[in-house]
């Protein structure tokens, strides 16, 4: 199932306003926090240049890597098999589609990095995307993501606040229930001065 190859496709073509690299300790502390079970399937489909599923890779055994500009893969076009979960940074001008598409392909559940003024809009309410919305992960501190990404999973702050939102996708859930929001504290992963 591993499909690792970052080799660019259209990449003169790719929105830079809508591109976006994960830190690596921003991942690893999705995984700290909430329970995935490491024998299952996993795909992350907005790849990019493979910062979420390098951190995956570490973890999982059976890992799908997809990204339009990268590798040609469109997650949303595109037929793809069911896993048991996706974490994704998706392309934000295209959550709602991603999320709609998570929920036919996800198993179990599915973890996306959006802003987290996501949370409001009446068309998303209108459209039910945050039916099964389990919890909110919400940093502390603000991230800043760029292309370039460090070894050591730290970044600058920015001005946007960021979280992992998670859905659950399987049948035994209550859908209609509150989701819960939770912080974690990404403080230790802030750049200081000199570093």
């Amino acid at each position: 199932m591993r499909e690792n190859q970052y080799l660019p496709f259209a990449h003169r073509d790719k929105n830079k306003s809508d591109y976006y690299q994960t830190p690596y300790s921003m991942t690893e502390q999705l995984l700290e926090n909430e329970p995935f079970v490491i024998s299952k399937t996993i795909a992350d489909p907005a790849s990019g240049e493979g910062a979420i599923t390098t951190v995956l890779n570490k973890q999982f055994k059976n890992v799908f890597s997809g990204d339009l500009h990268f590798t040609g893969f469109d997650f949303l076009k595109q037929k793809m098999d069911n896993v048991d979960y996706i974490i994704t940074n998706p392309p934000f001008s295209k959550a709602d589609d991603f999320i709609l598409r998570c929920k036919e392909i996800a198993k179990n559940k599915f973890a996306l990095l959006l802003p987290l003024n996501y949370l409001h809009g009446q068309a998303r309410y209108n459209k039910k995307i945050f039916s099964g919305l389990h919890t909110v992960y919400v940093f502390t501190r603000y991230p800043m993501l760029t292309d370039q990404i460090r070894a050591d999973g730290k970044y600058k702050t920015g001005m946007m606040v960021y979280a992992w939102y998670v859905w659950y996708n399987f049948e035994m859930y209550d859908s209609k229930r509150d989701p819960v929001i939770k912080w974690i504290d990404n403080d230790k992963y802030v750049l200081r001065r000199g570093n």
